[in-house]
Order: structure tokens, then C-alpha cells, then sequence
């Protein structure tokens, strides 16, 4: 141990009288407050952010590759055979996408309509997907119907001229209903085996999509790219992340705005620091003086007093991390904080929390680093003390 840690160590735990013992207390109690603020504030937003993410995915596709011009694709085997070798596809299969409108004997909505071969990817659906029709929640409360009722879907033939002569009017028994947790899809999406939506808009054999599930989405931009340059003009693929990008930009700004905002507690709780240091640096005077007439350096006092405020700041910080880490880990386990205005569009009322090593790496050494930066002009002041007027009066 050198003596410039030993010395900073005594100066930390030595604050003699109950003001300076809580000015320190103050400057270590800002710093934890900050950095559990941080921390906590942070893993919430994390857990919004996986929440939708889980969401969007659970009703959407990974990856979609489909001709320009929304071209209806013949020969997606071929396609499918180049695509299910590569890395992280778990799945491929042909889908429709389309629109249209759906009545009932009370309501009439315009939907968005997925013809597929299976709903196993979608999460909480009632009934099954079996020569009939599966809406969203929202979407049956809207027609006034459930499983077993019928409803009729009005559409046009696939590249029909828009023309009150050409639409096609058929009616589906209600088999099914599925809950995505967000009210854009469960408002506006219905599924129809692929074979019925297939003749409905007289595709014949043909597909307009096929779609792509990975075991990692976070991999869907390499494997969108490695899809465009094996299949080529006139197939393009894109993936979810491109789709919400605009989401997601919000969503990231929000992170770093949030992020910004608390830093400056930090910031607060650093001048604190700042201030305890300037205090012991007065206080301290003869102490310095002493030093300096037995040979301690300038850099040695300077290192003594930087010690000092990275000790208070490590403290206040290594603490916050672990508190904000312990109200993280309850809230996600316990869910004791109720918020019933978020049912309706989270489909949950309590706070989800997602912690990330990475948050708590970037928070602590920033903190840590504040820290450091407030201690430098104290620490160089200090150092600046000549011997014979540290002890001029003594």
C-alpha cells in the first residue's frame, strides 16, 4: 500500500464533527442516489423496449422476402431450398399479405389479411386456424363476434382493377382469436389458411411473401443481406428492424435522453465531492505543509486528494449499483408497482425490467470517471501549497 492511498484512506474515514462527517455522507449518498436511479430507469426502459420487441415479433415475421413491386411469387420452393440452409433460420414458409374489409351483422372494419399455414408462432390464440378465420381480440369486440359466429370478408382478386364489379365477397366461420398485446394488431389483423386466402384472391398456387424466423433476431440484418445477394433481382428481403425504424430510432432517443438526464445527478452529486475535497484541502493546510517540508511531492499530494474523491466516488457508486441492481431484480420479480393505465397498451399493468451488464458497466465507470474529474482541481490546488505558508500561522 503507498502512503498516498494510506494517507487519502485516513482523510475519508477522519472527518471529525457531525458537519463534516455529513458533508461526506452527502457527497457518497449523491453518487448512489445517481448511479440507482440510472440503473434502475434504464433496466425499465429495457424491459418496455423487449416487451414490444417480443410483441411485434410474436405477430410478425423475422424477415420477409418478397418480389418488387409485390409481384406474386410461382416458384417460392426454389426460393425456400436456398433460404432454410443458412445460419440462424429455424423456419421458412409462404405467406399472403393483403388487405380488405371484413363484415359483420353489426360493424364493418378494414383489416390487413395474413394468409399462412400455421399460427405456432403466434403466442395466446383461442381455437385454431382450421377453413375458417382468426381475428384479433380487439378486432372481434369491434364486429361483435366470436369463435363460431361467421363473418364476410369483401376483397378484390389479386391485381383486379378497382371497380365495385370486381369485388369478391365470401364468407369464414370465426375459428379462432389471437391476442398479440398490441392494439395495432389486434385491431386490424386477421389470419386465413393459406389454400382459402390463396383462391379468394385468385392467386392459383402463387404466394406474395415468405417468411423468415431466426433463433436470433438480432442477426436478421446479416441474414437479410446474405438472402438479397443469394436470391437476387427480383427478390428483396427486408427484416423487422428496417420495418420499425422509425420505432426504434424513437425509442433509442428516448434511452439517451433519459440517460442524459440522470447523468446529471451524477454530475450534481460530483460537485459535492468537489466541494468535501476543497473543505479538507483548507482543514488540512498545516497537514500539507508538513508533508511538503518532509519531501512529499506535488504529484504525491495531488494523488493523495484524487484517492480521496475516487474512494467517495467508487463508495457512492459500487453501493448505487447494487441497490439500483436489488429494486431492479424485486420489480421483476414481485411486480409490486401497479401502473393499470398501461393494460391497454401493453397488455400488462406491472413494470417489466430487463438488466444488461453492459448498462451497469457503462453507468459505474461513468460515475467513477465524473468522480475522478471532480476531484482533479481540489487535488491541484492542493498540491500548489507552498511549505512555509501552509505553516505560516502554526
Amino acid at each position: 500500500m503507498s502512503y498516498e492511498f494510506f494517507i487519502a484512506k485516513r482523510y475519508l474515514k477522519s472527518s471529525r464533527g457531525t458537519s463534516r462527517k455529513v458533508v461526506s455522507w452527502i457527497s457518497i449518498g449523491g453518487v448512489f442516489v445517481g448511479v440507482a436511479c440510472l440503473i434502475i430507469v434504464m433496466s425499465v426502459e429495457n424491459g418496455f423496449h423487449k416487451t414490444l420487441i417480443d410483441k411485434i415479433l410474436g405477430a410478425n415475421p423475422d424477415i420477409v422476402v418478397s418480389k418488387f413491386y409485390n409481384e406474386p411469387i410461382d416458384d417460392y420452393e426454389d426460393a425456400i431450398n436456398k433460404i432454410k440452409n443458412l445460419p440462424y433460420v429455424i423456419s421458412v414458409k409462404p405467406s399472403i399479405y393483403s388487405k380488405g374489409m371484413i363484415k359483420s351483422d353489426y360493424s364493418c372494419e378494414g383489416i390487413a389479411i395474413r394468409g399462412v399455414s400455421g399460427l405456432s408462432e403466434i403466442k395466446n390464440v383461442k381455437g385454431k386456424l382450421a377453413n375458417g378465420i382468426v381475428l384479433g381480440k380487439d378486432l372481434a369486440d369491434l364486429l361483435r363476434t366470436y369463435i363460431g359466429d361467421t363473418v364476410t370478408l369483401l376483397g378484390l382478386g389479386y391485381r383486379e382493377i378497382v371497380s365495385p364489379l370486381n369485388i369478391r365477397t365470401k364468407k369464414f366461420e370465426v375459428t379462432g382469436i389471437f391476442d398479440a398485446g398490441l392494439y395495432e394488431y389486434n385491431s386490424t389483423f386477421a389470419y386465413l389458411p393459406l389454400n382459402l386466402l390463396q383462391s379468394f384472391l385468385k392467386l392459383k398456387k402463387a404466394v406474395t411473401g415468405i417468411e423468415v424466423k431466426l433463433d436470433d433476431v438480432y442477426k436478421a440484418p446479416l441474414i437479410t443481406d446474405i438472402i438479397n445477394q443469394r436470391l437476387g433481382y427480383p427478390y428483396r428481403a427486408t427484416n423487422w428492424m428496417d420495418l420499425n425504424s422509425s420505432l426504434f430510432a424513437a425509442l433509442k432517443l428516448e434511452k439517451i435522453t433519459m440517460f442524459t438526464l440522470l447523468t446529471l445527478i451524477i454530475i450534481v452529486a460530483c460537485f459535492g465531492i468537489a466541494g468535501n475535497l476543497i473543505t479538507t484541502v483548507v482543514r488540512k493546510t498545516r497537514e500539507i505543509g508538513i508533508l511538503k517540508s518532509l519531501g512529499a511531492t506535488s504529484r504525491s499530494i495531488t494523488k493523495i486528494f484524487m484517492l480521496q474523491g475516487v474512494m467517495i466516488g467508487v463508495i457512492g457508486t459500487l453501493s448505487g449499483a447494487f441497490a439500483g441492481w436489488l429494486i431492479s431484480f424485486l420489480l421483476g420479480k414481485y411486480h409490486f408497482i401497479h401502473l393499470p393505465a398501461l393494460e391497454e397498451v401493453w397488455n400488462t399493468s406491472s413494470l417489466p425490467v430487463n438488466m444488461r451488464v453492459s448498462d451497469f458497466l457503462i453507468v459505474c465507470i461513468g460515475a467513477i470517471f465524473i468522480s475522478f474529474i471532480a476531484s482533479v482541481w481540489p487535488s491541484y490546488r492542493a498540491s500548489k501549497l507552498l511549505p512555509y505558508e501552509a505553516i505560516r500561522y502554526e
